[in-house]
């Protein structure tokens, strides 16, 4: 069995609820005011069947005032049924309803000329000539007219056949994996509570399941399901559906709302989208504010990232709403003035964003780069933006449009472009522009620090937080190793620094020095020279070489008396002194001592080294604080 959603449209009274009549049976028009004024005001809902072929018609209103409810109703149609009324022939609300389908992008369209017992064979081959050459404006072409009288009942049996051929010939939806629903139409039923209805736009459900409501964000339980008025299990994309739910009343609920699958889509007010104006629309200055509709829903945009909207122009723009909506890559939307009030072009949004992102610049980059490319290069632009990202399958459905199959592919493909890396130890893709960057601000931040300082040595993880701006630790470590094995930045221990010609080593001497100065790493009791060569198996001048090099380069210091105490140490015992000298004034030797947690052997010396670099002062036998004591404090420089 086919199944097939066809928006019923055109301009007010032409006859548009009169041949759902005719074509199912049903009169649509069910508001009192409605009847009330004879024209429809809110959006019909009916169905038929025909043969294997079963078609739900969304009887939309034509009236200008009604605009926003017909757009409710016909983003997720499969088909458009354009009435053309042969005694008034094509009004403000043809061209507009017109325009509308080719924004949304539907691509399958037929015209009913109604009331041809009104219009003369003459009349209605001038009709047909004007709607070609009209139609022909909005990319339709070899559109089927069938003229229709549901008065008479003439030309029914007709359209309900070249409906069935429509329907044999139209593409396959993409089903996608998470459970989407745009509501147009709520209401209550005795003894049965709430109903929601509108069309499965992604995913599929089934009696039991929970749903997220995704203004409020209140959980319900789906107790009956509906296709066409008739009880079934489940229903799935591009099916109208009634779903019965509880946890929730109907007067909670409101068109434009969505029953979402929980914890997969977020609402969003930032959205990059590619917008293309109407050939007669006005010339819109930008920033600019319009009304936006997008599935269900409503709501007033603030248009940014280009200087003006042009008549039939594309440009992809900054669009942030006064709500949060629900949105995907590929969606369609439509923007209308708030007045003079009227449809002035579509889009298709591009992306999603956080609300964070300031950088318009950049943004419209992005949406050039997306809007210009494949699923692939769609990812990696999104790799050059973030620096890094995590391409989940929820993610990859909703910004690139991939369903879980075709994601390893793409991520495949994208590593292959050398533009993207994957990070060993998780599933994140980094930019190599990311990189880059990155490199450039370790080598400038230990450049600097080579300039300003005695020391040039950094410990790595210092460099790291100072980097984190970038991305994650992860990544920076990346990058970090990156200049390493380039040469750019040498490594001894825990310590990094900008390569010279001061502190060049071949890779054996690094790897030497690398042990030795790992044997001082936070250790208080430092081993002497010859105690190193023994351990280390090198010979002595080995060591004192390299030990020299490395007090040099300021990763150790030369406490005197044959001891070396790594940079690292020599700081904490500093804050040690400091944190000490806030509650006294003046300590004994005893006292620093025991602070220290060090033995005479050692305590003597480095105080002795602390006395000559003026960090304390001997006073008798007590020390105060000296004059430099604060510049080795944490995070001060040396």
């Amino acid at each position: 069995m086919s199944y097939s959603i066809v928006g019923v449209i055109g301009h007010i009274d032409h006859g548009k609820t009169s041949l759902v009549a005719a074509l199912t049976g049903v009169d649509t028009d069910t508001h009192p005011e409605e009847k009330l004024r004879g024209i429809t005001i809110d959006l019909g809902f009916a169905s038929f069947t025909k043969g294997d072929h079963q078609f739900a018609l969304i009887d939309a209103p034509g009236h200008q005032k009604y605009v926003g409810n017909l757009l409710a109703g016909v983003s997720g149609i499969d088909i458009g049924l354009l009435v053309v009324a042969c005694d008034q022939g094509i009004q403000e609300q043809t061209l507009e309803h017109a325009s509308i389908l080719q924004m949304l992008g539907v691509k399958q369209l037929m015209v009913a000329l109604s009331r041809i017992d009104l219009a003369t064979d003459a009349a209605q081959a001038e009709l047909r000539e004007d709607l070609e050459l009209f139609l022909d404006d909005f990319g339709f072409r070899d559109v089927p007219m069938v003229p229709v009288s549901p008065v008479k009942n003439i030309g029914i049996d007709r359209l309900t056949a070249q409906l069935c051929d429509f329907t044999d010939s139209l593409e396959e939806r993409a089903c996608g994996e998470y459970f989407r629903m745009p509501v147009d139409r709520v209401f209550s039923m005795p003894g049965r509570g709430c109903v929601i209805a509108g069309t499965v736009w992604s995913g599929a459900i089934q009696t039991g399941d929970n749903l997220e409501l995704a203004n409020s964000g209140e959980l319900v339980r789906v107790r009956e399901v509906e296709v066409h008025g008739e009880a079934v299990q489940s229903s799935k994309v591009g099916h109208r559906t009634a779903l019965n739910v509880t946890g929730v009343s109907a007067n909670a609920v409101q068109r434009g709302d969505e029953l979402i699958q929980p914890d997969v889509f977020r609402k969003r007010r930032h959205l990059l989208v590619e917008v293309r104006t109407f050939k007669d629309s006005p010339e819109i200055k930008c920033p600019a504010t319009l009304q936006l509709h997008i599935a269900a829903a409503a709501c007033s945009a603030r248009i940014t990232g280009t200087r003006r909207l042009q008549p039939s122009q594309s440009s992809v723009v900054v669009v942030e709403t006064d709500n949060p909506i629900i949105a995907t890559f590929g969606q369609k939307c439509l923007f209308r003035l708030p007045y003079p009030v009227g449809t002035v072009g579509g889009g298709t949004v591009l992306a999603t964003l956080d609300g964070g992102t300031k950088r318009s610049r950049k943004l419209i980059e992005l949406g050039e780069k997306i809007a210009m490319s494949d699923a692939t290069e769609r990812l990696v632009a999104w790799a050059e933006f973030l620096g890094e990202i995590g391409p989940t399958h929820s993610w990859c459905e909703l910004q690139l449009g991939i369903s879980r199959d075709e994601q390893r592919e793409v991520i495949t493909q994208a590593l292959e472009t050398g533009s993207v890396k994957k990070l060993a130890s998780s599933l994140h893709l980094v930019s190599t522009m990311a990189i880059d960057r990155i490199k450039r601000f370790i080598v400038d931040l230990l450049t600097r620090r080579a300039e300003e300082s005695h020391d040039a040595w950094s410990v790595e993880e210092s460099v790291v937080q100072q980097a984190k701006a970038f991305g994650s630790a992860e990544l920076i470590r990346l990058s970090l190793k990156s200049l390493i094995d380039a040469g750019a930045v040498v490594r001894l221990g825990r310590m990094v620094a900008a390569a010279s010609g001061e502190n060049s080593l071949s890779k054996r001497q690094q790897s030497r020095m690398e042990q030795i100065v790992r044997l001082f790493d936070g250790n208080r009791a430092p081993p002497t020279t010859k105690d190193i060569a023994a351990k280390l198996d090198l010979t002595f001048d080995t060591v004192t070489s390299l030990s020299r090099f490395a007090v040099q380069t300021g990763i150790l210091r030369d406490i005197g008396k044959g001891l070396l105490v790594s940079n690292q140490v020599f700081h904490e015992l500093c804050d040690e002194l400091n944190d000490l000298f806030v509650s006294d004034s003046q300590l004994s030797v005893a006292d620093i001592r025991d602070r220290w947690q060090v033995t005479r052997k050692h305590a003597i010396p480095f105080l002795e080294y602390c006395d000559r670099m003026n960090v304390t002062s001997r006073k008798e036998n007590v020390r105060i604080a000296g004059s430099a004591l604060e510049q080795f404090v944490s995070g001060a420089p040396g």
